[in-house]
């Protein structure tokens, strides 16, 4: 079998974006490279006048890491509204890598033209994307979460039109035509979790097309191990970007419906970035932490390398989104550093995490719940000790390789 010559294209640099596709595609970019496999790895940055008729910026010497400068795409088709893009740039660094196999870990920000472009450059190029969420299904961000705050579990235009007042059925009907008039040239797609892969099969994307796939994690050495300390199991951890729907206000407002007794023995801390979160957002954060500082710390963001010292600080892992997710890659930290997890009981989070055995399940945007699961943490030291001997061992970066380059050849 010959090595494939693979384009890796992300929809940010984790540099700059620390979001779980970002790094996903640049850690097996990564391990391609180590395995000696021609691969050239592309990341979209906000295009600005100082990169005007130089669409791509080298992030390696050897010119295989490119920024890629994209003006704004239309959010709601995903469409790359500059033809120059597409055309003349993207097409002339498809000519000048010749690659034998695109992989999209998304085509938000970037535009779905891209897809047609490769296909059109050669039909025999391998075209994957891996689905990190909805955002093909649902506008609202990719959540599939109802405005009203209530969960979405399908898509059809007239429901849409009742989330989004301003934009007609027939648009929402004309939008679906044209996402899946790109999606049908794609040879293969990466679903991280069971969970997005039947949405996507119900949404009419062909079965035998959806191929589950976690992303992997990196092996970590041995000396990263740290004993446990005394009382871990009332130490709490929340990692990833902070906003409304990823729950930072349901954990806080857990906390404090915790019992005076309770809160006082526990420990929480919040690592993450609000970078993606909206503008009132920061107003509710301050608010929500009022009068819990003897319980919580807001520690701010922190680099991917060091999720799993962070992790072992702490003996569980909390991850309170209020929508469906699809395969958090904190869960897979979590697990790798030796931790169970709490976790909303929908999505991609339930189906990572099994109730009572590698971690324990509430019920999604219920604080009352959460607390609950919390204080259960407190009050029983021994479920720490029998859930971390439960978990299971996440698939690795190069057993996630392994398989990729199997798409590639077809």
């Amino acid at each position: 079998m010959s090595r494939p010559r693979v384009l890796v294209i992300s929809h940010g640099h984790p540099d700059f974006s620390l979001g779980g596709g970002e790094i996903s595609a640049h850690n097996q970019w990564l391990e391609l490279r180590k395995r000696g496999i021609h691969a050239m790895f592309i990341a979209r940055t906000v295009e600005h006048p100082g990169h005007v008729g130089t669409p791509f910026t080298a992030r390696s010497k050897d010119g295989m890491e490119l920024l890629f400068n994209v003006p704004p795409v239309n959010h709601f088709r995903h469409s790359q509204p500059n033809a120059r893009v597409v055309v003349r740039d993207f097409r002339q660094l498809l000519e000048t890598f010749r690659p034998t196999a695109v992989h999209f870990h998304h085509y938000v920000h970037l535009g779905l033209e891209l897809i047609r472009e490769v296909k059109k450059y050669s039909p025999d190029v391998r075209i994957i994307v891996t689905l990190h969420e909805y955002l093909a299904i649902c506008h609202a961000r990719g959540q599939m979460l109802k405005t009203g705050g209530l969960l979405c579990s399908r898509a059809a235009p007239l429901d849409c039109h009742m989330c989004f007042p301003d934009i007609s059925p027939q648009e929402f009907f004309l939008r679906e035509r044209f996402i899946k008039s790109f999606f049908c040239l794609v040879d293969k797609f990466v679903c991280p979790s069971k969970f997005l892969r039947d949405r996507y099969e119900f949404w009419g994307l062909p079965p035998e097309k959806l191929v589950i796939l976690d992303n992997g994690q990196p092996e970590r050495t041995a000396e990263n191990e740290e004993a446990p300390k005394r009382n871990i199991e009332r130490r709490f951890a929340v990692l990833g970007q902070l906003s409304r729907l990823k729950g930072t206000l349901v954990l806080l407002d857990a906390i404090r419906m915790l019992p005076a007794l309770v809160r006082k023995r526990v420990r929480v801390e919040i690592h993450g970035s609000v970078q993606h979160a909206l503008d009132d957002f920061k107003p509710e954060l301050s608010k929500g932490l009022q009068g819990l500082e003897d319980s919580v710390r807001l520690c701010g963001p922190y680099m991917p390398e060091h999720a799993s010292r962070i992790l072992q600080r702490s003996g569980w892992l909390i991850v309170p989104s209020i929508w469906w997710e699809n395969s958090p890659l904190v869960i897979q930290e979590a697990f790798a550093a030796g931790r169970p997890v709490i976790c909303s009981d929908v999505g991609g989070m339930a189906e990572k995490v099994v109730h009572g055995k590698t971690g324990l399940h509430f019920r999604v945007n219920n604080p009352a719940d959460l607390a609950t699961r919390i204080e259960q943490c407190v009050n029983q030291p021994k479920l720490w000790t029998q859930m971390r001997h439960n978990l299971p061992k996440p698939l690795s970066v190069e057993q996630a390789v392994d398989q990729l380059i199997i798409l590639y050849h077809g």
